[in-house]
Order: structure tokens, then sequence, then C-alpha cells
């Protein structure tokens, strides 16, 4: 993705589309000649001459303006075409009701000021420069005019030319075309950094991974600064991985640049990640022969860069050929650094503004990346649970149980004087060994599986089939009820309460002996409340407990405890040993869910 240049040579800069800019000098442009209008009925002393011909052509410019104003918000495209030809007829526009109102000492020569103005609102520096010279030629020809012509009785009989105001007028004109111009220009330069900056920071990415995202900012830096490569080092303190991505310039532009990517031992990462002088800084090794550098480097809160010497370590020269190179730092300290090198970038804009905008493009990248990277960890974290949990299930679980068929089949086996109802017994046991662990392994397939759960109205049918599996599955008599309104809950929030009931129809057919099972949902003013209760034995105590003194006595469904945490949910645990339990999760809804 190539991103808009921080330093911009279009006339147009982006951020504003051509609507909204003439939307806006539409307005101006209307109030300016209403409000002139109005001004000259209201003072009848101006314009002293041709004051007929001066009260038409502004009245048919203040018409004009309202046309344009309702065009602009009617009309459904406007162009940057359409701005150079509303900018000309402004210049026409000015320079006959100047001309017809006494030349140059006319009221109406803010007009002049407004179209200088409006050449800075929509380009730039040149635009700008060139609007006011214009408009200075202009304003010279009608002052000729009035100072030699037949007009001179007209136009000046009451005022007298003056040089020294002829001048002085000329002066502001220019001073305001300069002034608007580079004050325009920096706005133009400005408004690109911002973007270049939004969509350097929209490139990392959790779907793309560590390495795409990564990846993605490299490809922005290259871009951005027209840089013949760059690499960017990312180093995991966790881990102590150390990673490389190095793009390297495309020959041409239909094939993107190529991608390298290296995993660094020791030695190979500390001549990536040396101690370098600052958070941004740029050198020019070519220009030095062997021994320390001068680099110059970003300071908080100061614009001019400081000088300083670096000595770069020989593996990093080898490492590429390259005349010069500029680098920034990035990370979130103890956890992961990271150094992205731009080799031989663009020579524009100005070393001071370049070395600028990549710390403020580092600053806003790194949050961004940092979601990646914590994000990634987390899921490895999880991953790693998971699979601990699986294998924990499987040792537990499957492996001792197939280990016991094994030793009864091996009884049998060196048994050989056994009646055929002993035998008949074993391979009952057995089958009911073997068909426990199939549910066992099923449960933990349902568990893994992930759940399609788009939004919580798709609870309750969700809810409804997974008790129907597990009622034929274990043979356990199981019945779902859905009761009230149905209350709003974020998808996450509704896939915890499907855990739970997965983890507690677990614990009913490993550990109840139960013979009946009753899952209900119920939703009433604005809160969710999910029952589990059975007939089976129960907890090893008696009574009703509350999550924190569950956590007290060390006693209870571990599992739920910790996804009712998780959800916010109050979690209370009825118990009568012999007789069954009662499971209760209440949570409130989601206004946005």
């Amino acid at each position: 993705m190539l991103l808009t240049s921080v330093f911009p040579s279009q006339d147009r800069s982006p951020g504003r589309s051509a609507a909204q800019l003439e939307r806006g000098l539409a307005v101006g442009r209307a109030f300016l000649t209403v409000t002139g209008l109005i001004a000259i009925y209201i003072d009848p002393t101006e314009p002293a001459r041709l004051r007929e011909v001066t009260y038409g052509v502004l009245l048919g410019y203040a018409v004009y303006s309202l046309a344009v104003l309702a065009y602009v918000h009617t009309t459904t495209r406007v162009t940057s075409g359409h701005g150079q030809v509303l900018h000309g007829l402004d210049i026409l526009w000015t320079s006959a009701l100047t001309f017809v109102s006494e030349g140059p000492v006319s009221p109406f020569f803010l007009f002049f000021l407004f179209v200088v103005l409006a050449a800075a609102y929509r380009w730039g520096f040149r635009e700008t420069a060139g609007t006011a010279v214009i408009t200075i030629a202009v304003f010279l020809i009608e002052t000729a005019i009035a100072a030699t012509g037949p007009w001179n009785a007209t136009w000046l009989a009451s005022s007298g030319f003056e040089l020294n105001r002829t001048i002085l007028r000329v002066a502001y004109l220019l001073l305001t075309g300069v002034l608007l111009g580079y004050l325009a220009e920096q706005e133009k330069h400005a408004r690109a950094d911002l973007a270049a900056i939004a969509d350097a920071a929209r490139q990392p990415h959790v779907n793309l991974g560590l390495g795409g995202s990564a990846t993605a900012v490299a490809r922005a830096l290259l871009s951005t600064f027209g840089a013949a490569s760059v690499a960017v080092v990312v180093h995991d303190h966790e881990t102590r991985r150390t990673l490389l991505w190095q793009l390297e310039g495309p020959a041409d532009e239909a094939h993107g640049p190529r991608v390298r990517r290296l995993e660094l031992d020791r030695l190979q990462e500390a001549a990536w990640l040396f101690q370098d002088p600052g958070r941004a800084w740029h050198a020019a090794p070519a220009r030095n022969r062997g021994g320390a550098i001068v680099v110059r480097v970003t300071e908080p809160d100061v614009w001019r860069l400081k000088r300083d010497s670096l000595e770069l370590p020989a593996a990093f020269l080898t490492a590429r050929s390259f005349r010069t190179v500029t680098a920034v730092n990035m990370g979130l300290s103890g956890e992961w650094q990271a150094r992205a090198y731009l080799f031989d970038v663009a020579d524009r804009g100005g070393l001071e503004r370049r070395l600028h905008f990549l710390e403020a493009l580092a600053e806003h990248v790194t949050p961004a990346l940092t979601n990646v990277f914590l994000l990634r960890r987390l899921r490895a974290r999880a991953g790693a649970a998971e699979r601990a949990r699986v294998a924990r299930e499987l040792h537990d679980g499957a492996i001792q149980a197939l280990f016991g068929i094994e030793l009864k089949i091996e009884a049998m086996r060196r048994e050989s004087h056994r009646t055929s109802g002993e035998i008949e017994a074993d391979l009952a046991d057995i089958q009911v060994l073997l068909r426990r662990e199939v549910l066992s392994l099923r449960e933990l397939m349902q568990a893994l599986r992930p759940i399609e759960l788009d939004s919580g109205e798709q609870l309750p049918d969700v809810l409804a089939g997974l008790v129907e599996r597990f009622r034929r599955d274990t043979g356990i008599s199981a019945r779902f009820i859905a009761i009230g309104e149905r209350i709003p809950l974020s998808p996450g929030k509704a896939l915890e309460v499907v855990r739970i009931v997965q983890e507690a129809l677990v614990n009913v057919r490993k550990h109840s002996q139960a013979r009946n099972v009753l899952v209900r949902l119920t939703g009433e003013n604005g809160t969710c409340r999910l029952v589990i209760e059975d007939d089976g034995r129960g907890f090893e105590f008696e009574g009703r407990l509350s999550a924190r003194e569950l956590d007290e006595r060390y006693v209870g469904p571990a599992i739920i405890k910790e996804r009712a945490r998780l959800v916010g949910a109050e979690l209370a645990v009825d118990s009568t040993p012999g007789a069954g339990a009662r499971v209760e999760v209440t949570l409130g809804g989601d206004s946005h869910a």
C-alpha cells in the first residue's frame, strides 16, 4: 500500500475534498458580497463615482455568489476543476468591481484579499503567490489607467492620486500573498504528515500477526520515505528471540518490495540492536573513513538536531552497502524492543523534518504493534495452557482407562480356566469403560471446537442444542428451559455462559451420578440468570455458598468459578449431599450488544 508522501508535491493536499473546500469558500464569498452590498447601501457616500454601475456589478457578484453557494451544496459532484474555474471568475469579478469603483482607491480593495485567501485555502504557496502576483498586476494596470488615461477625471477627481498609497497597497497584497501561501503550505504538509501517520498506524493488524504487521509497517516506511530498503528488528524479552524483516525496494512498481525474514543469533542481535544515541537518528557512514561517525539525533521538545558520535558494528556495516542510514526505536519496556532502519532515504523535506516526522510516526505505530505483540503472547500462553489441559485430561482420563482395559484383557488372556460368565462380565466392564472414555473424548472435542455465536440472541438455541446432545450421548434425562425476555448479551459473555453449561454438564456426568438434570435460562429486568440443577450426589458441603465463600473453603467447581469471574457474574452453589446440587449464575445484559 502506497501512503501519502510525507513531503507532498501535489497541488491538492490530502485530507480535504474539493466539495468541502468549495462549500467553505462559497459561504465566505456570499457573506462578503452580500455584506458589501449592505454596507454601501447604508453609507450613500460610497462609491462616489459610477454609483449605478458599481451597484450593478456588486449586485451581480452577490447573485453569482449565492448561486455558487446553492450549487455546491446541492450538486452531487464537485471536482478540483470547479475550484480553478471559480477562482478565475473571482479574479474577474474583483477586477471589474474595483475598475468601476474608483480604481486604485476603491473601497472594495478587500475583495482582492479574499481572492488571495481563497488560493491559500485551496492550494499552497506556489498558487497563492501566483494569485497575489496576478492581483497586483490587475491593480497596477488599473492604477496606470487611472493616473494617465481619460478616466482620470472620473476616478480621481475627488481623491487625487497618491503614489505612496499605491505602493503601500501593492506591498500589502504581496506580503499577504507570501504569508498566506507559506501558512497554507505548512498546513498542507501538516495534513500530509497526519495522513501518513494515520495510514501507517493502521498497518499493524491482529489478523496479520507479528510478522505480517512488522512487514506492513516496513512497507509503509519504504513508500513514505522513498527508502532503498527497510529493516525492522524485533526482540522479545520473554522468549529472548530476535527476528529481522528486510524489505528491498522494487526494481519496478508492479512487483512490490522483496521481503526476507531471519531469526538472529546473539552475535547478529548485537550487530543490529547495538546501543544508539537516541530515539531517532541519522548517519552517513560513507562520508567517514572508519572509527566513530557523526550522527544527528532528535531530542525531546527540541527542533534542532543534536550532534553525537556513534561507532557502528562492523557486522552491521557489512550486512548491506548503503550511503546513509536513518533509524528509529520502538517498543514497550520489559516486553519488547524494536528498531527500524531506513537505508538511503530520499533527500527531500530537510533532515530535521524527516527525523521528527519519523519519530512521531513511530510513536503512533508503537501502540498498535504492542497490541499485536501482546495478543500474540496471550494467544501463545492460552494455547499452551489449553494443550496442557488437554494433555492432563488425556493422561488422567483416556490413557488411564486404556491402561486399565489393557490390564483386564491381559488378565483374561492369562486366566484360561475362567468361565464364560466371568469373561462376559469382564467384557461388560470393559465396554462400560470404553463407552465412558468415548464420552469423555467427545466432550473434550466439543470443548475444543469453536462455537459459532455472533450475538447473545443465539444463546438459547445454542444451549438447547448442547443439552439435547448431552441427553443423547449420556442417557441422562436432561431438559433446557428458556423463560422470560431475551437479555442482550455481548458475544463474549454469551460464549462464557455456553462454556459454563458445558463444564457443568461434564461434572454431572463424571461425578454426580445424577439421573436428571435441568438447565434453565431466565431473563428479567435486564438480568440474565442461568441455573443448572441435578439430583445427584451433590458437593461435599451442605447449604448455599457464594463465590467468595467457595474460594475461602476451597470447594466448588473451579473452572465455573473462573469463567463467572471473567464475565463479572455472581455465582452461588446450593448443595445437599446425596440429594443433588444447584449452580446459579447471574449477570447483567449489555446495552450495546
